[in-house]
């Protein structure tokens, strides 16, 4: 064999692809989890009064996400026994492994959220069980009630109490559930796009984004649609919007220390970042900043934007799919980085089949189907009306 033949042959062999399109589906939920449930804490530990509407609302939203996650990992395995060696196998790697610490984090943290929302929906279970007449709903009723049938002020005093440790011991575990994604990346040497500490902050920050732009297009849906009072609230609308702005600011600093170390002062990897990003200077600039990051924030900055309740959901779709693309780009893209090929690796996920756009539309469906179920089982719009009339007699 011509060994110049053989020596092209080596130097152009595409390396199989460890991650495909399940991974940054899994990671964008993980983190939109998190966000949700950041976003109910601000009323359950913080005790801001303009979220208590929508706090039960947002902890259920958390518990549906981060239900809905895991198939993409399941996906991603093509065997769906092999599910079970996350459990059995690597505990002796624990302290130096993130994706075992992600094995106990993916089981405390919606045990904990679901502990959360019984707490907060108890007295309407307890309720439900008196008016029921039917044996099996009344044990259904007394079993999401933890066995506790009362209604007295010290029995509500107790739930506020388990719910604000609950909520607390949340926030740090909801951090971690999504910042250890980040971890896995940040801790890998041999791609450059990942290789940085900033990797975990990195994806804090935009699941913040992603998170309260789904908020902002599901919201006004159920309240519009499956609620008594069939009126979205636009002051909380205008608020969130707020918020999601301030968000951007914190997730386009991060981007922007992490750039511009990244590329000015790194050794030989930032030639591979310049060649990467030069690549994708239209995707990452037009589509990630300006359409996705900018226009939002400046939307959620402007009070007079920020009122109009279509524009400002039109917004909400925009950063979900804006963060959605970063996952996209830093996994399968940091990918693209060839070791051993110049240039750019490709990858176009197959229509059919495992870790294809099919499997992608499937997990998203299994979060519709999960979303309406547990809406349906959980008292959210009873609770939101019980809010909006306590204001209304406040006022």
């Amino acid at each position: 064999m011509d060994f110049g033949l053989l020596l092209h042959t080596i130097s152009t062999i595409t390396p199989d692809r460890p991650w495909g399109i399940d991974i940054p589906n899994y990671f964008w939920f993980t983190g939109s989890s998190a966000a949700a449930f950041i976003i109910s804490s601000f009323a359950h530990v913080f005790g801001m009064k303009q979220y208590k509407p929508i706090a039960g609302f947002s902890l259920l939203l958390a518990f549906v996400l981060l239900a809905a996650a895991p198939f993409n990992l399941v996906d991603d395995l093509r065997q769906p026994g092999r599910i079970f060696n996350f459990f059995l196998y690597g505990w002796e790697n624990f302290p130096t492994s993130p994706m075992k610490w992600g094995v106990l984090l993916l089981l405390s943290y919606p045990i904990l959220i679901l502990f959360e929302a019984l707490i907060l929906y108890r007295p309407y279970f307890v309720r439900a069980y008196h008016q029921s007449q039917k044996a099996l709903a009344r044990q259904v009723y007394r079993l999401a009630s933890l066995g506790r049938m009362e209604l007295s002020d010290a029995e509500e005093e107790r739930d506020h109490r388990l719910g604000f440790i609950l909520g607390a011991a949340g926030i740090p575990l909801a951090l971690s559930v999504h910042g250890y994604t980040g971890y896995i990346l940040g801790a890998v040497h041999a791609i450059p796009l990942w290789h940085t500490p900033l990797m975990p902050i990195l994806f804090l920050a935009s699941a913040m984004v992603s998170g309260t732009g789904l908020l902002l297009v599901v919201l006004p849906l159920f309240q519009k649609f499956f609620t008594d009072f069939k009126q979205v609230d636009r002051e909380v609308m205008q608020k969130l919007m707020r918020l999601l702005a301030w968000f951007i600011v914190i997730d386009l600093a991060i981007r922007f220390f992490w750039l511009t170390f990244a590329m000015p002062f790194n050794g030989e990897e930032k030639y591979a970042l310049e060649r990467f990003f030069s690549h994708h200077f239209y995707d990452v600039v037009f589509i990630e900043y300006l359409l996705c990051l900018i226009l939002p924030m400046a939307v959620g900055f402007s009070s007079r934007l920020s009122q109009k309740t279509p524009l400002v959901i039109l917004m909400g779709v925009i950063c979900a799919i804006g963060v959605w693309l970063f996952r996209w780009n830093t996994v399968i893209g940091g990918q693209g980085i060839g070791k051993s090929t110049p240039g750019l690796l490709e990858y176009h996920p197959h229509f059919w089949g495992q870790d294809s756009l099919l499997a992608i539309a499937s997990n998203w469906g299994i979060f519709i189907a999960l979303l309406m179920i547990v809406m349906a089982i959980f008292p959210w719009d009873k609770e939101m009306a019980t809010h909006y009339e306590q204001n209304k007699g406040g006022q």
